[in-house]
This record gives C-alpha cells, structure tokens and sequence, in this order.
C-alpha cells in the first residue's frame, strides 16, 4: 500500500508498530502461485529467500522485511516498539522506544490495519523433508530448499519440523496475494480520493 502511494504521490509515510522489528518475528503464509508478487522496484535482496523458478513459497518475515528496508530508502519512518495512544482524523499521539520516542504527530490521513473476521486456525511448519502431495496439506517450497506447510488440522507428526507457525486467517493458499491486493486497492481508493480534492 505504501509502495503504490509514494509511486504517485509525493508524502511521507509513518509506521507505527510495537514489535520491535519489521519482519522476522513470527511467520506469516508465504504460499505463492505466481512472481513476481510486486514490482522489484518496491523491494530488496532477500538473499537466500530471493524467488527461484519453481519455488511456490517465500519467507513471508524476509519478504516483508525486503519491502520495508525498500520503503526506509524512501520517505517512511517506523516508530518501532511504539504504541498509539490517542488518534482522531488528522492527529496520532504515541509513546514508546527511540529518539522521539514520545510526542503528537499531524497526518494528513490515517489508515488502520483491518483485522480478518474469518477465525480459521492455520497449524504451520517448515521442514527440509520432501512431502507427497496431499490435499489436506498446502505445501509450498522455497528458495532455500525448506518446505512451508499448513494444515487446518494438526500437521503431521512424522515429520521432522524445524519451525511450527499458527496463523488465523480464510485460508494460507492467497494469503499474501490477497494482502498485497487489498492494500494496493486501499492505496488507490486513497488516490482516487485526494486526486478529486
């Protein structure tokens, strides 16, 4: 969404997160059908997890952690281990870790992060182990040759897992397909609309 927005728009963009980090805590689907997934241009290296021909799979933490080193090249700021306090239309209070950690900042517009409704838990894990096909299981492979599975039951216990994820979501199949779609639609909702003013 940002991406789309400083594409056609001259701004700045703040990002407010309490994590301490973008990317790289907890895992996320990274099921893919096609790539690429966004411009490159709207993207760094993602070294061993950059896209490979055949893969079906990305790290999701690496492929957001990408994305946001791409937008720091640009007019973003990320308040990191910062929590919001107070907003109303055009006005974001916040506390929290940094330089300026704490203090009021005026927005000319606010966008919050909508939390899915569907309440389906996801079980998650990644393994080096090569899987048959299965249609209980959505089984992707990445770059670095680990395999990414998720199961809406409990994942198989034969397997030797390096990493288990849970995840609530519709289904993890179009899962980053489907963020990257509804944020690049509320980017341009958002264009649409200061394009009229």
């Amino acid at each position: 969404m940002a991406q789309e927005i400083m594409d056609n728009l001259d701004c700045e963009i703040h990002f407010f997160s309490e994590d301490a980090e973008i990317g790289l805590f907890g895992e996320l689907p990274g099921i893919v059908s096609t790539w690429p997934l966004i411009p490159n241009a709207w993207i760094t290296s993602m070294y061993s997890q950059n896209y490979k021909p055949k893969c079906t799979a990305v790290r999701r933490s690496w492929f957001e952690k990408a994305i946001a080193i791409s937008l720091a090249k640009r007019k973003t700021h990320f308040h990191l281990r910062t929590r919001i306090t107070n907003f109303d239309d055009n006005k974001v209070e916040f506390s929290g870790a940094g330089f300026s950690g704490s203090g009021t900042l005026n927005c000319d517009k606010i966008f919050q992060i909508s939390i899915e409704s569907n309440k389906t838990i996801w079980y998650g894990g990644v393994t080096t182990t090569e899987m048959a096909p299965n249609p209980n299981l959505i089984i992707g492979k990445r770059a670095d040759s680990t395999i990414e599975v998720w199961a809406e039951r409990k994942l198989p216990q034969d397997i030797n897992w390096i990493q288990k994820m849970l995840w609530v979501g519709k289904t993890p199949k179009d899962s980053i397909q489907s963020d990257i779609d509804m944020g690049i639609q509320r980017a341009n909702n958002f264009l649409e609309k200061v394009n009229i003013e």
